[in-house]
């Protein structure tokens, strides 16, 4: 294997001293990757706990063990994009920045819906191993309303600045907009005078509202 340590995830719970990989992670090491017996291997159960072990027999023999922190990153609700690149795009991207949950929005213009939650999964699992994380987002495929989400900021033209962003869910609407009668009530967050796609607002957004604020 070459100087690149692959990074797993491998949810809970770990019990013993070996912690069984999935055949398709398994296929996945010993004929992409190449990695073979004795091998290091990287994992994480997507709760804050991270590791470097050992390869053997389909399974990582675990090693030093400890915990990460969650990023500070604020939850997203999104209306979703018809297109399913679109979507992959935003979910793995959410999640290699630590964006903690992702929820997706049942709203007047939308016109996209929410994949299965298996494709949903693996896309988290894809975002985990790229970035190396210690945390998976949490990520559901049932849609749910602006009146579930409290409290919730709708990202939309003439709000306030990321700057005065102090706490909540961060709402993304679909290509056409909120409906008026949505805005109605709730705190608005101007992402700048550009219009940007859903998934590209929503990486935006989870970014600018953490961003280093000057002194």
């Amino acid at each position: 294997m070459n100087g690149h340590i692959p990074h797993l995830l491998v949810g809970p719970p770990w019990r013993g001293s070996d912690i069984a990989l999935a055949p398709d992670q398994m296929r996945h090491l010993e004929r992409v990757l190449r990695v073979g017996p004795g091998d290091a291997i990287s994992y994480t159960d997507g709760q804050g706990t991270i590791g470097t072990g050992t390869h053997r027999d389909g399974a990582v023999v675990r090693g030093q063990e400890h915990s990460v922190a969650r990023p500070s990153r604020p939850s997203i609700a999104m209306s979703p994009p018809k297109e399913r690149h679109r979507l992959r795009f935003a979910v793995e991207k959410l999640t290699e920045l630590g964006v903690p949950t992702l929820s997706f929005l049942s709203t007047s213009f939308g016109e996209g819906r929410p994949p299965l939650q298996k494709k949903l999964d693996a896309w988290v699992r894809a975002g985990v191993e790229q970035s190396r994380g210690a945390w998976a987002m949490e990520c559901r495929a049932e849609p749910i309303r602006l009146g579930d989400i409290d409290p919730v900021w709708l990202a939309h033209p003439g709000g306030e600045s990321p700057g005065q962003y102090d706490g909540g869910t961060i709402a993304i609407g679909p290509e056409g907009g909120f409906d008026e009668d949505e805005v109605i009530g709730h705190r608005l967050l101007d992402l700048g005078p550009t219009v940007l796609r859903v998934e590209t607002a929503a990486v935006v957004a989870a970014v600018a509202v953490t961003a280093p604020r000057p002194e």
